[in-house]
């Protein structure tokens, strides 16, 4: 009975839960008076399976606008057939038109220490300014965080890999409206 009644709610919240090739049908036309941010936000750790990032997107007066999160155990970033995947999250933000900033990249991983596991945590200030204007879609690169040996951040441009995220995972075909304006420090 138990049993029963605990896999009717699981497949309930399944229901409940659209993929994001469900909610964007085919097109990355943002809502009206929005616009669409795509970054993605991949790490590399020596313990993936232990790991998680962060990124957080500041209004120009500072506020935070926009926070998403990408696990290196359950997220990845799948590019086009027969590239190797990256271990993260692409991640599409709705926001208002007006001016950005990606404010604050954060990462967590374990460590095997002397005395047992050891918690890391580390904040790294960006400050890389973005515009959007309303009803576009812009592309901004890739962040990286580096969690091995010494922890750094990276901002790279990955189109192949993320468009081929875009048209094999979130099913989206017509990428030529899609700007490209990848961030810099």
């Amino acid at each position: 009975m138990i049993r029963s009644s605990l896999l009717c709610c699981g497949l309930a919240l399944l229901a409940g839960c659209a993929s994001m090739a469900d909610r964007l049908r085919g097109s990355l036309t943002p809502p009206p008076g929005q616009a669409y941010a795509i970054v993605s936000l991949t790490g590399k750790a020596f313990e993936p399976d232990r790991a998680t990032i962060g990124l957080t997107v500041n209004s120009a007066g500072g506020r935070i606008a926009a926070q998403d999160i990408a696990s290196l155990l359950t997220d990845t970033v799948f590019g086009e057939e027969g590239m190797s995947p990256a271990e993260g999250k692409l991640v599409l933000l709705t926001l208002p038109p007006g001016d950005y900033r990606l404010g604050e990249v954060r990462g967590r991983w374990d460590e095997d220490g002397a005395f047992g596991l050891d918690r890391q945590f580390r904040r790294f200030k960006l400050n890389a300014p973005f515009h959007l204007d309303e009803g576009e879609t812009v592309y901004l690169g890739q962040v990286q965080l580096e969690m091995s040996f010494l922890p750094e951040v990276r901002l790279s441009d990955e189109r192949r890999r993320d468009f081929g995220h875009m048209r094999r995972v979130w099913k989206v075909n017509d990428l030529g409206r899609v700007q490209i304006r990848p961030l810099s420090p």
